[in-house]
């Protein structure tokens, strides 16, 4: 009876340190000396998705005119975060960014697409239009 107490204790014992070593989420905000570019990195387990080299924002010091952005007759401007997000409607080819590297954004890993809104761009989920990265104030 002792034997099975001590096992079923220990056993949770290594299922709540599991649990709340899953929930350590670590926030690394780093600035240029002339504060002209400001990168957040968020690192959480358990909101990986298979992404988290890319879950970041970035605050661009690059800006690129590459003419007006034109939203969805519906759309309310709305500041997007990391693990936010896009509605359906941005969500569609008219405002991905295909031509990546013109602006100095990553090649997009598998199952992902980079989205212009606005200023912004988001490296973003396909299956469910997660923000996994944003690099804000990037278009003029």
């Amino acid at each position: 009876m002792m034997r099975k107490l001590l096992i079923t204790t220990a056993m949770f014992a290594a299922l709540a340190g599991s649990a709340m070593a899953q929930d350590e989420t670590t926030t690394t905000t780093v600035q240029t000396p002339d504060s002209t570019r400001e990168t957040t990195v968020t690192k959480s387990p358990t909101a990986d998705g298979g992404y988290m080299e890319y879950r970041k924002t970035v605050t661009s010091s690059h800006h690129f005119s590459i003419g007006p952005w034109s939203p969805p007759s519906d759309y309310v401007e709305h500041k997007f975060a990391l693990g936010d997000r896009l509605p359906a409607d941005l969500m569609a080819d008219a405002y991905y960014i295909d031509n990546y590297g013109s602006y100095a954004l990553v090649a997009p890993p598998d199952g992902t697409v980079w989205v212009r809104v606005g200023a912004d761009a988001f490296l973003v989920r396909r299956d469910d239009g997660e923000i996994i990265q944003a690099d804000y104030s990037m278009f003029n």
